[in-house]
């Protein structure tokens, strides 16, 4: 059964009510399929949350499974950071944990900033816009 981590901007458009999101949204779970958050997306959300939206972002956020910032996760998003810098590219240390988790969790990152996660080699999944 695939395993989706929803990247910050695909969660932040769920709590908002775009509804092409939370179609894909629904239409993964209606596959079966498990959909997942980890520590950083949490960190994100809450970052831009007023105190009103948490209780609701709170009640999404727990349904998901999460997905542990593990010293493997940690160590795999250094190397990847690492890497993209020998070529010359800078990556967000959000990202590459982001990735890292996916990579390491066997997940599909849903998101809709690809670029961010091109370099790092993470399976993705497009938001529609």
């Amino acid at each position: 059964m695939p395993r989706y981590l929803f990247d910050t901007d695909a969660v932040a458009d769920h709590l908002n009510g775009h509804a092409p999101t939370t179609d894909l949204l629904a239409g993964l779970l209606d596959g079966g399929d498990l959909l997942a958050t980890n520590a950083v997306v949490m960190a994100e959300v809450h970052s831009g949350l007023s105190t009103g939206s948490r209780l609701l972002a709170d009640e999404f956020l727990n349904d998901l499974e999460f997905l542990a910032l593990t010293p493997v996760v940690a160590r795999c998003a250094g190397q990847l950071r690492y890497d993209a810098a020998r070529r010359g590219q800078t990556l967000a240390l959000a990202d590459v944990l982001n990735a890292a988790t996916a990579l390491q969790h066997g997940a599909v990152l849903v998101t809709g900033n690809l670029r961010h996660y091109r370099p790092t080699g993470a399976p993705t999944l497009a938001l529609p816009r």
